[in-house]
């Protein structure tokens, strides 16, 4: 591992646990900042959408970017495009694509079948009875994403295979992040209630924008490729 792998190591590593740790401490200290924090269109789900907002940019970024990339078919394009337009879709969905901020009333049909009476999908009827949960579907993501891809990635066999389907795959350094959001809602939802599962997104978008402004400047690095070239 060059100079440049160990930095990346040690301060993705130093990001994610930095997150938690800050998490942790404001909830065993000053609970009820955290709870005023993590209410709708406060900080933490604002920052929540700027991240996943900023994300979808740098995959963009690294996308037109990766000398991988330019030498395939346009085709291999598409899970990069696709990771962009997954975070520009959780955007517009943490915001309700901008309902409250434009003072937009939910149509009458949309309000009968969403949890929340607002404009987005994760919160539709259909999500719970046939999907099980958006919560479900977030722990699902959070977990390949961040611990299951980029351990897969370590063998010689993940490599061959992202690198065949240009399938970009967080660095392993940012683990801890993915994992805290995973584990911290676990262990305080009995405590905070919706406040630790708004930490979880949170986390969870500090780890989506590490992963792309990874890629928007180290392209290579997502594809286990040689580390001098982009």
């Amino acid at each position: 591992m060059g100079q440049y792998g160990r930095n990346q190591v040690a301060i993705g590593t130093a990001i994610s646990l930095l997150v938690l740790a800050i998490f942790i401490a404001l909830q065993e200290s000053n609970p009820e900042s955290l709870h005023r924090m993590a209410q709708e269109d406060e900080p933490i789900e604002t920052s929540t959408a700027i991240l996943y907002g900023l994300s979808s940019i740098c995959f963009l970024v690294f996308a037109c970017r990766s000398d991988f990339l330019k030498e395939r078919s346009r085709l291999c394009y598409f899970m990069t495009i696709g990771w962009a337009l997954l975070m520009f879709i959780f955007m517009g969905e943490e915001i309700s694509w901008g309902q409250r901020i434009f003072d937009i009333a939910t149509p009458d049909a949309l309000r009968e079948i969403n949890r929340q009476h607002e404009i987005n999908i994760h919160n539709m009827q259909f999500m719970y009875t046939f999907l099980g949960g958006k919560h479900r579907l977030l722990i699902i993501m959070i977990l390949t994403t961040g611990l299951l891809l980029p351990v897969i990635a370590l063998s010689e066999f993940g490599k061959r295979a992202i690198q065949r389907f240009a399938f970009p795959v967080s660095p392993l350094c940012y683990a801890p992040l993915f994992v805290g959001a995973y584990v911290y809602p676990r262990y305080y939802y009995p405590i905070m209630g919706n406040d630790a599962v708004e930490v979880r997104e949170f986390m969870m978008s500090v780890g989506m924008f590490s992963f792309s402004v990874t890629g928007a400047i180290y392209p290579c690095t997502l594809f286990r490729v040689c580390m001098s070239k982009a």
